[in-house]
């Protein structure tokens, strides 16, 4: 079982790191002008508050226990929350958000594995 303040911390370096890569992902293929800043945060906030939901949900002995080493269950299941939570926060925005935010789901899915792993 982890603190909240630690569940959060993890949360908080998921929704940082999903808007940079985002930003730097959609930079290098549709060029600067596209990004929009607001859409960057809201993809970032909608990552992170999929992490910090579900381990605040999943902070139970058996998903935190590792069957693999280093990798639990809430680990690897908070990559799809992610992905869910970047995607309908891209596909209320609407069509011109898809097309700039085409990828953030899949980089919020694989900053929050990555996240997950390392800092829990």
């Amino acid at each position: 079982m982890f603190p909240a303040w630690h569940i959060a911390v993890t949360a908080i370096v998921t929704a940082v790191v999903t808007a940079a890569v985002t930003a730097a992902t959609t930079a290098g293929w549709r060029g600067r002008s596209s990004l929009v800043l607001g859409d960057l945060v809201g993809v970032g906030v909608a990552a992170g508050l999929g992490v910090l939901l579900w381990r605040l949900g999943a902070n139970v002995p058996t998903l935190n226990d590792d069957p693999i080493p280093g990798v639990s269950p809430a680990d690897v299941l908070s990559a799809p929350l992610a992905y869910v939570a970047a995607d309908v926060y891209v596909r209320l925005r609407g069509d011109n958000a898809s097309d700039r935010l085409a990828v953030a789901p899949a980089v919020a899915a694989l900053v929050a594995l990555i996240v997950n792993i390392v800092t829990i």
